[in-house]
């Protein structure tokens, strides 16, 4: 699976409305300082061969797309195989860069709504599904903490290089 952001709970004590609103506690925390980024800023990447603002938060939402498909997939059938994908070549293709900075935010979180809302509605058994991605076998319980993780690691991370 790549680089991952969490070691993982024991899915027995995971709860599919905590971790729905450990996801929404995040969004509602960062749209408040994400929203004061200014167009110029948003569009200047934090070093040379990094990626900007609208950049990370493309990735976030490429990231968002992503996963809704592995959590969706991963609640129909267990011990599936589910592909990764090139994250560098999804941020160039959509070419977040050259979008409006509250077009990008805005897509990032109402899609980030959406995957909240299924995340609520996922069964509490369906948690220990397994699949395979990238070669490691993961729960969902696992995928979905990571998830949210992984967003939090970029968030902060851009916070730091934007103020």
């Amino acid at each position: 699976m790549g680089v991952t952001y969490t070691t993982g709970t024991d899915v027995a004590l995971l709860d599919p409305a905590e971790l729905a609103e450990r996801l929404g506690a995040v969004l509602r925390d960062a749209m408040p300082w994400l929203a004061t980024i200014s167009e110029q800023q948003a569009s200047v990447p934090e070093a040379e061969g990094k990626w900007s603002a609208k950049q990370v938060i493309g990735h976030l939402t490429d990231s968002a797309v992503n996963n809704l498909a592995r959590i969706v997939r991963m609640e129909i059938a267990a011990d599936e195989d589910l592909a990764g994908y090139r994250q560098e070549e999804w941020v160039r293709l959509q070419h977040y860069a050259e979008r409006g900075w509250p077009e990008v935010l805005g897509l990032w979180f109402a899609l980030n709504e959406h995957v909240e809302w299924v995340i609520a509605h996922v069964s509490k058994k369906s948690l220990a599904n397994t699949a395979r991605v990238a070669g490691a076998t993961i729960t969902l319980g696992f995928l979905i903490e990571d998830y949210v993780a992984h967003m939090q690691h970029h968030l902060r991370a851009m916070r730091r290089w934007l103020e």
